[in-house]
């Protein structure tokens, strides 16, 4: 990759940043809103990944504005509160939950580690299955998506055996077998 086409990426990520900043939200936040991992979100605002339309289209659809303005840099920036209210409007209409903007934020990880104490991961389950278990448990929803981040990082990596769908589509996860990781 040319040199300029770093820039560019390191340009549109620092765009990103400073989107969410001045928003003041999380990139932990962002990344539920936009449906993408945390990680990925990171990724981005470092510059180290040539992101999709469609994702760039996501991430401006977050802040209310379109794919360009969010990557052109004479392109003002809303003010605070008009970005939480443009991405109010966007969460609501995907029904995702809003503590994130109440700076309330679910301890996702928190809950995941309590499930794995439980046992309730002894048997495989699906990101469905758990997604369920933290609506009736601890009344948060939570995305497949961010589920199937939380347990592959940190200590749960190591701690959780994916037991692979034919179709690649319909993982299940189960607590390792511990005397085996050594």
């Amino acid at each position: 990759m040319a040199e300029n086409d770093k820039s560019a990426l390191k340009e549109y990520g620092n765009r990103v940043r400073t989107f969410r900043k001045e928003a003041n939200i999380s990139q932990e936040a962002l990344a539920t809103f936009a449906q993408l991992y945390q990680s990925y979100i990171a990724s981005i605002e470092k510059g180290d990944v040539n992101i999709g339309i469609l994702a760039q289209q996501t991430l401006s659809n977050t802040f209310g504005v379109k794919h360009y303005q969010l990557s052109d840099p004479d392109f003002p920036i809303p003010p605070k509160n008009v970005l939480r209210e443009n991405i109010r409007s966007y969460i609501t209409a995907r029904n995702i939950d809003p503590a994130y903007l109440k700076d309330k934020f679910p301890n996702y990880v928190k809950y995941m580690d309590e499930l794995l104490q439980s046992g309730f991961l002894n048997e495989p389950k699906t990101t469905k299955e758990i997604a369920e278990k933290y609506k009736n448990e601890y009344e948060l929803e939570i995305t497949p998506s961010r589920i199937t981040d939380i347990l592959s990082r940190g200590t749960r990596k190591d701690k959780i055996d994916i037991i692979r769908s034919a179709c690649g589509k319909r993982n299940r996860y189960k607590l390792a077998n511990q005397k085996n990781k050594s």
